[in-house]
Protein backbone atom coordinates (compact mmCIF):
# COMPACT_ATOMS: atom_id res chain seq x y z
CA UNK A 1 0.00 0.00 0.00
CA UNK A 2 2.79 2.44 0.94
CA UNK A 3 4.61 1.58 -2.27
CA UNK A 4 1.49 2.45 -4.34
CA UNK A 5 1.13 5.80 -2.54
CA UNK A 6 4.81 6.61 -3.11
CA UNK A 7 4.45 5.70 -6.77
CA UNK A 8 1.43 8.01 -7.05
CA UNK A 9 3.36 10.81 -5.35
CA UNK A 10 6.35 10.31 -7.63
CA UNK A 11 4.07 10.32 -10.69
CA UNK A 12 2.36 13.51 -9.50
CA UNK A 13 5.71 15.20 -8.89
CA UNK A 14 6.99 14.17 -12.32
CA UNK A 15 3.80 15.46 -13.92
CA UNK A 16 4.13 18.81 -12.14
CA UNK A 17 7.77 19.05 -13.23
CA UNK A 18 6.82 18.31 -16.84
CA UNK A 19 4.09 20.95 -16.82
CA UNK A 20 6.42 23.49 -15.20
CA UNK A 21 9.16 22.71 -17.70
CA UNK A 22 6.83 23.08 -20.66
CA UNK A 23 5.63 26.43 -19.34
CA UNK A 24 9.23 27.47 -18.72
CA UNK A 25 10.05 26.90 -22.38
CA UNK A 26 7.58 29.64 -23.20
CA UNK A 27 8.92 32.13 -20.70
CA UNK A 28 7.04 35.38 -20.58
CA UNK A 29 8.27 38.12 -22.85
CA UNK A 30 7.76 41.34 -20.93
CA UNK A 31 10.09 43.30 -23.22
CA UNK A 32 10.80 43.15 -26.95
CA UNK A 33 14.30 41.83 -26.12
CA UNK A 34 12.76 38.94 -24.17
CA UNK A 35 10.46 38.24 -27.12
CA UNK A 36 13.53 38.23 -29.36
CA UNK A 37 15.17 35.70 -27.01
CA UNK A 38 12.16 33.39 -27.31
CA UNK A 39 12.26 33.88 -31.09
CA UNK A 40 15.95 32.93 -31.17
CA UNK A 41 15.12 29.73 -29.26
CA UNK A 42 12.35 28.91 -31.77
CA UNK A 43 14.80 29.51 -34.65
CA UNK A 44 17.47 27.31 -33.03
CA UNK A 45 14.87 24.54 -32.62
CA UNK A 46 13.41 25.26 -36.10
CA UNK A 47 10.07 24.99 -34.30
CA UNK A 48 6.91 26.47 -35.74
CA UNK A 49 5.10 25.24 -32.60
CA UNK A 50 7.30 27.43 -30.39
CA UNK A 51 6.82 30.26 -32.85
CA UNK A 52 3.03 29.88 -32.82
CA UNK A 53 3.09 30.41 -29.03
CA UNK A 54 4.71 33.82 -29.65
CA UNK A 55 1.89 35.07 -31.90
CA UNK A 56 -0.37 37.78 -30.48
CA UNK A 57 -3.33 36.13 -28.69
CA UNK A 58 -5.83 38.39 -30.51
CA UNK A 59 -4.68 37.07 -33.89
CA UNK A 60 -7.18 34.45 -35.09
CA UNK A 61 -5.29 31.18 -35.44
CA UNK A 62 -6.85 30.68 -38.89
CA UNK A 63 -5.18 33.89 -40.09
CA UNK A 64 -1.66 32.74 -39.15
CA UNK A 65 -0.34 30.92 -42.17
CA UNK A 66 2.08 28.01 -41.75
CA UNK A 67 4.25 29.66 -44.41
CA UNK A 68 4.76 32.74 -42.25
CA UNK A 69 5.64 30.64 -39.21
CA UNK A 70 8.09 28.62 -41.30
CA UNK A 71 9.68 31.80 -42.65
CA UNK A 72 10.06 33.11 -39.09
CA UNK A 73 12.12 30.11 -37.95
CA UNK A 74 13.90 28.79 -41.04
CA UNK A 75 17.48 29.45 -42.09
CA UNK A 76 19.27 29.32 -38.77
CA UNK A 77 21.25 32.07 -37.11
CA UNK A 78 24.74 33.38 -37.69
CA UNK A 79 27.09 33.53 -34.74
CA UNK A 80 26.51 37.27 -34.31
CA UNK A 81 23.30 39.27 -34.56
CA UNK A 82 21.75 42.40 -33.06
CA UNK A 83 18.24 42.89 -31.77
CA UNK A 84 16.62 46.09 -32.97
CA UNK A 85 13.19 47.49 -32.14
CA UNK A 86 11.71 50.52 -33.82
CA UNK A 87 8.23 52.05 -33.63
CA UNK A 88 5.79 51.58 -36.50
CA UNK A 89 3.23 54.03 -37.77
CA UNK A 90 1.06 55.75 -38.72
CA UNK A 91 -1.60 53.73 -36.93
CA UNK A 92 -4.37 54.47 -39.47
CA UNK A 93 -2.29 52.89 -42.24
CA UNK A 94 -1.46 49.86 -40.09
CA UNK A 95 -5.17 49.36 -39.29
CA UNK A 96 -5.80 48.87 -43.01
CA UNK A 97 -3.33 45.97 -43.17
CA UNK A 98 -3.37 44.13 -39.82
CA UNK A 99 -6.19 42.51 -37.84
CA UNK A 100 -4.25 43.44 -34.68
CA UNK A 101 -2.38 46.73 -35.01
CA UNK A 102 1.35 46.38 -34.24
CA UNK A 103 3.27 48.98 -32.25
CA UNK A 104 6.82 48.20 -33.31
CA UNK A 105 9.06 46.20 -35.62
CA UNK A 106 11.36 43.62 -34.01
CA UNK A 107 14.39 42.80 -36.14
CA UNK A 108 17.22 40.32 -35.78
CA UNK A 109 19.96 42.04 -37.78
CA UNK A 110 22.52 39.45 -38.85
CA UNK A 111 26.15 40.49 -38.52
CA UNK A 112 27.93 38.40 -41.11
CA UNK A 113 31.61 38.63 -41.99
CA UNK A 114 31.93 36.82 -45.29
CA UNK A 115 30.03 36.67 -48.58
CA UNK A 116 29.31 33.00 -47.80
CA UNK A 117 27.67 33.90 -44.50
CA UNK A 118 25.67 36.67 -46.18
CA UNK A 119 24.51 34.19 -48.82
CA UNK A 120 23.61 31.59 -46.17
CA UNK A 121 21.84 33.83 -43.63
CA UNK A 122 20.86 37.01 -45.43
CA UNK A 123 20.71 40.37 -43.70
CA UNK A 124 18.24 39.42 -40.98
CA UNK A 125 14.57 38.95 -40.17
CA UNK A 126 11.99 41.44 -38.98
CA UNK A 127 8.34 41.21 -37.98
CA UNK A 128 5.82 43.53 -36.32
CA UNK A 129 5.07 43.18 -32.61
CA UNK A 130 2.52 44.48 -30.10
CA UNK A 131 1.86 44.07 -26.38
CA UNK A 132 -1.03 42.17 -24.79
CA UNK A 133 -1.58 41.80 -21.04
CA UNK A 134 1.89 43.13 -20.24
CA UNK A 135 3.74 40.84 -22.65
CA UNK A 136 4.98 41.26 -26.22
CA UNK A 137 3.92 39.12 -29.18
CA UNK A 138 4.38 38.97 -32.93
CA UNK A 139 1.54 40.33 -35.06
CA UNK A 140 1.32 38.29 -38.28
CA UNK A 141 -2.44 38.34 -38.84
CA UNK A 142 -3.20 40.33 -41.94
CA UNK A 143 -6.63 41.45 -43.01
CA UNK A 144 -8.15 39.58 -45.91
CA UNK A 145 -8.10 41.43 -49.19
Amino acid sequence: MTRAINLKRATAILLLCAVSASQGVLASQHTPDELAGAWVEAIKANSTEKMRALIHPACPQSSVSPEILTRMVQGGLPEKYQIETRPLGPRAELEKVYQVVPDSQLTLKFLTNTPEEKAKYGLGKGFPIAPASGEWFFVVCLKSS
